[in-house]
């Protein structure tokens, strides 16, 4: 079937936007953009209100949790709110955390996300992720303690942290991921305290969170820096997903970029956590950079666009949009691994009632109206 598309703006992955363009869409497959209405027949022809972007991708996500009551106010650091989810945690029935994973996807739908790389904390997202069409979620399996049958688990997999797992764990998943050839996802950076652990210096996940779980650290190995343990346990490659990077240093985040590794920022749920801001401005135009909301137990919202907003305005508007939608797009698209983006004929549609100068303007207005347009069927 042959489809033509006409928007008031049509932005390409590449970031080329068209004003009044058109898409041919045949087969489910996307068969070229332009800016003057193509010649030929076409069994549909749709005229759209609104700018049509390639489709959303929010990088990591935990849905499993959207039913956490979170506040920012509520916590003044990133240390009482983990004791405060720890505690929650043990709380959730399975009916409950199949409420709260249907209520994310919602929530992902409501705005324009197409594709979302999330983190089953217990197991619940794995299995249901299978009945939801769109968004397609990527469900990576979280590990966190001492040690598990690596082989066992379906990949892809998430370890937790460096500080929740245990460095003999991070070398078994990592040499698992390679022979199997999977993507791994791991907080990284997210707290300052975790240079400290790395450095067997005197921090607050020996002091404060291991009492009140009950155990002790697991190890004693002795890093120069966070993405140096990393390296050491064999986990830091082109497989490797590193999710928040917070408070690593400029070296640290060029080591990152060296191996090939992928960079997931959460601009948002760090500034409720109080644990700092991404430097964003050293990280962009690496293709493997990507955008997460982390979850409602962190954020407000499951916006991508409310992220980017965050950096533009946090930025003083010294990146420009069009710049930072690619995070939420094919940025993300290269981090989850999603092999026919931009080929496959989906998309996010944005409505806006502004005259728009340019399509990256909508991401400053509100109120803005999301919806996934799937013409894939066909595939």
């Amino acid at each position: 079937m042959r489809i033509l598309l006409k928007a008031d703006w049509v932005v390409k992955p590449s970031g080329e936007a068209l004003k009044e363009g058109w898409v041919v869409v045949e087969n489910g497959r996307i068969k070229g953009y332009h800016k003057r209405k193509p010649e030929g027949n076409f069994q549909k022809e749709l005229l759209l209100k609104g700018t049509l972007f390639p489709p959303f991708v929010n990088a990591h996500t935990h849905l499993e949790l959207s039913k956490v009551d979170f506040s920012p106010d509520r916590f003044s650091n990133f240390f009482e709110w983990l004791l405060f989810v720890i505690g929650k945690r043990q709380t959730f029935t399975e009916e409950e955390l199949k409420e709260a994973f249907f209520k994310g996807i919602e929530e992902l739908r409501k705005y324009g996300i197409a594709f979302a790389g999330d983190i089953s904390s217990f197991g619940i997202a794995k299995i249901l992720s299978k009945e939801v069409k769109l968004p397609k979620v990527i469900p990576f399996l979280e590990i966190i303690g001492k040690d598990r049958d690596v082989k066992s688990l379906v990949p892809p997999i998430s370890i937790h942290s460096i500080y929740s797992v245990s460095f003999e764990l991070i070398r078994k998943i990592a040499r698992d991921a390679l022979e199997r050839g999977y993507r791994f996802q791991i907080h990284l950076g997210e707290s300052a305290d975790e240079e400290l652990f790395v450095k067997c210096s005197e921090n607050r996940f020996e002091k404060l969170i291991y009492p009140a779980v009950g155990r002790k650290r697991y190890e004693w190995i002795k890093a120069e820096n966070v993405t140096d343990y990393l390296e050491k346990a064999g986990a830091l490659n082109e497989l490797t997903i590193a999710v928040h990077c917070t408070n690593l240093s400029r070296k640290e985040l060029d080591r990152l970029i060296e191996k090939g590794a992928s960079i997931v920022l959460c601009p948002r749920s760090n500034i409720h956590l109080k644990t700092g801001f991404p430097d964003v401005l050293h990280l962009l135009g690496y293709e493997k950079l990507g955008i997460g909301t982390d979850g409602l137990s962190t954020n407000l919202s499951l916006s991508v666009v409310e992220e980017i907003k965050a950096i533009y305005y946090r930025l003083e508007g010294r990146v420009p949009l069009r710049e930072l939608f690619k995070l939420i797009t094919s940025g993300g698209a290269k981090v989850l691994g999603i092999e026919d983006y931009g080929k496959r004929a989906l998309f996010t549609l944005v409505k806006c009632d502004k005259e728009l100068k340019t399509p990256f303007d909508t991401f400053l207005y509100e109120p803005l109206k999301f919806e996934i347009l799937d013409f894939s069927s066909s595939l």
